[in-house]
């Protein structure tokens, strides 16, 4: 029998549970049937000759004619129809796709779906961050609540944030941010300060310390803490921040701003006022902030005592502090007073708490900056001859390198030179005060 016998082969329309065949299955059978003749013809070594498969039309399905090897073109039944085909013939008017082009296209919209709002969106932060790096900077003496923020309570290390870069100065703009309800400074009086500076343009900290603050003490005058600073400072109450930004000189010679901020802290003991405690010296002021200590009708202490009469809020004493204090005591055998650094126009001392009496270094342990506190000290935890009576007032705690004396003429190695009457940020020994130091340095109240 001839392979050429049977050039037609009808495929049914339906299949074995008498459903009509979809279009896939209809491929499918067109497809073995396509591989069973070429099977037959290579049996009997015949070349193929054109041929036709008929699908014999079933209920519903028209007939369709499958064109093989040789035939005349058959039309596949075309892919499913996608969303972006559907979107790109509604916008170019055209047929839709087909085949390997419609698969093409399809990848292409779908990638440009996914990448281009990628795209944008890093284009549109790449443009805010250019937007800001180039952004001009404004005036330095624009409205401070416009252009920076100083967080920080008074008295500890302030933090300063800029809204924006501040352009060089070219005058000194100083501002009150918080208004304390302590003693009012005048011209010549005792002061204490916190000083902290700051770049205009980033806002850092170039204090130059490892806290990032100076403690000033000193007089409020012109020479020590220039004619500036001075006349900022003189009518500020104790317990004010006040911010002051002037022109520096870089060591490029470049001009920019430098912000110092200057807290004012008190002089002397705030917080919360104790009743004086019974058999314990008592402690009297006069209006021109010197003390007075009376231990009238009371026997020589055997042990030290201690009565807190102000209790402060601030850090706690450790033994190996420096502290900032203001202090007086007599002796308990005849009443005579010893070395004071109390006054309104007195420079409060120091008080090293690794070398004192041992009699304040254990009492004043644990003691919070801001208290006055009296001791009633043996003669072997005082200077070793005489039972004493002291009171301290706590004003602050210096940390190394922090200490210092304010001064219009920096050192070597002073931050940039912002020109006449600005306050320095720098230790200068040529502007050192001299301070009273009783029970700082020596166990003698007798030889200061």
């Amino acid at each position: 029998m001839s392979p050429y016998a049977d050039e037609t082969t009808p495929v049914p329309a339906s299949g074995p549970d008498g459903k009509p065949l979809t279009r896939r299955q209809l491929r499918e059978l067109e497809r073995e049937f396509e591989r069973a003749r070429q099977h037959s013809l290579e049996e009997h070594g015949a070349a193929p000759p054109p041929a036709v498969v008929h699908v014999d039309g079933g209920p519903g399905i028209p007939t369709a004619v499958s064109s093989l090897t040789g035939a005349p073109e058959t039309k596949e039944e075309p892919p499913t129809i996608t969303g972006a085909q559907r979107a790109i013939g509604a916008a170019l008017g055209r047929p839709r796709p087909r085949g390997r082009v419609a698969v093409v296209l399809a990848a292409v919209v779908v990638a440009a779906i996914v990448l281009v709002p990628v795209v944008v969106s890093r284009l549109g932060h790449g443009g805010e961050a250019t937007s800001a790096a180039t952004s001009q900077a404004t005036a330095a003496d624009a409205p401070i609540d416009a252009v920076m923020e100083v967080a920080g309570r008074v008295g500890s290390v302030p933090v300063v944030s800029l809204s924006i870069p501040l352009a060089p100065a070219t005058s000194v703009t100083s501002d009150t941010l918080i208004n304390g309800d302590g003693r009012a400074l005048s011209a010549g009086d005792a002061v204490l300060l916190s000083v902290s500076t700051f770049s205009g343009t980033s806002g850092a900290n170039t204090t130059g310390t490892p806290t990032g603050v100076r403690i000033y003490r000193g007089t409020v005058n012109a020479s020590a803490l220039g004619e500036v600073l001075a006349e900022t400072v003189t009518g500020a109450t104790e317990g004010s921040r006040l911010v002051l930004r002037a022109p520096v000189s870089a060591a490029d010679g470049a001009v920019t701003t430098e912000i110092t901020v200057v807290d004012v802290l008190p002089t002397t003991a705030s917080g919360q006022e104790r009743g004086p405690a019974d058999g314990m010296p008592t402690v009297a002021f006069a209006d021109d902030g010197t003390v007075s200590l009376s231990i009238d009708g009371l026997s020589a202490p055997t042990r030290a005592a201690a009565s807190v009469l102000v209790d402060g809020t601030g850090q706690q004493i450790n033994s190996g502090d420096v502290i900032i204090a203001r202090y007086a005591f007599v002796n308990w055998s005849d009443s005579s007073p010893g070395t004071s650094s109390y006054g309104v126009t007195t420079v409060p001392g120091t008080i090293d708490m690794s070398n004192t009496m041992s009699g304040i270094a254990q009492q004043l342990v644990d003691v919070t900056v801001g208290s006055r506190i009296v001791l009633a000290l043996p003669a072997d935890q005082a200077a070793g001859e005489d039972a004493l009576a002291v009171v301290i007032d706590i004003l602050a705690v210096a940390a190394d390198g922090t200490l210092t004396e304010a001064t219009s003429s920096p050192t070597e190695g002073a931050t940039p030179d912002a020109g006449e009457g600005i306050v320095r940020v720098t230790p200068s020994p040529e502007a050192a005060q001299p301070a009273a130091a009783a029970p700082v340095d020596g166990n003698d109240p007798e030889e200061h």
